[in-house]
């Protein structure tokens, strides 16, 4: 009996520690800022829990608006403190292997400087050397304040598209057929 009791502590303590590597994570981005990309909006009348209602609609990509060559883009910013400042950054850099290049930023302009919770949309528009399709993206959001610039949040999204596909150019005038 004494030989089970002793296994039974011993596999408790493997899963314990198990859940704390595994859960750690977790347990960071509840401390910490977190930014989730996601499908939609969120419905205006909404009354209960918004990180998990963005979790469960977390985006990993976005398929590009062929009609306009655009791409609507929605995300949230689950800070651990508020910003209380009226506007942040948001800055888009190009995932190239292991270096990010930087393309652009915006402004985004806070409602209420006291909350702890951002949704932003935005509308990344299509350009050669910039923003284009089935590349990897990385937006961050900064703020600026009298401290200087710290980051509120980071994450990465792919952007998909068809990509257009184009011929040499070259028009061949000797043949008898052009």
């Amino acid at each position: 009996m004494q030989r089970f009791d002793r296994r039974l502590i011993l596999v408790g303590a493997g899963a314990s520690a198990l859940g704390i590597v595994l859960g750690g994570e977790d347990a960071e981005a509840q401390r910490g800022n977190t930014m989730i990309f996601t499908t939609s909006r969120p419905p205006r009348d909404f009354v209960g829990d918004i990180r998990g209602w963005a979790s469960a609609r977390r985006a990993t990509a976005y398929q590009e608006d062929v009609a306009n060559h655009v791409w609507r883009v929605n995300f949230f910013l689950f800070m651990a403190r508020a910003p209380n400042v009226v506007s942040l950054t948001l800055t888009w850099s190009k995932v190239e292997g292991r270096v990010s290049r930087y393309i652009s930023n915006e402004n985004i302009n806070v409602g209420d400087p006291t909350q702890r919770i951002l949704f932003h949309n935005t509308t990344v528009r299509r350009s050669p050397g910039e923003f284009e399709p089935n590349e990897q993206y990385e937006a961050q959001v900064s703020l600026n304040d009298s401290r200087g610039a710290r980051e509120l949040g980071r994450a990465r999204i792919r952007l998909e598209g068809p990509v257009e596909r184009r011929g040499p150019g070259v028009v061949d005038f000797t043949r008898p057929t052009t």
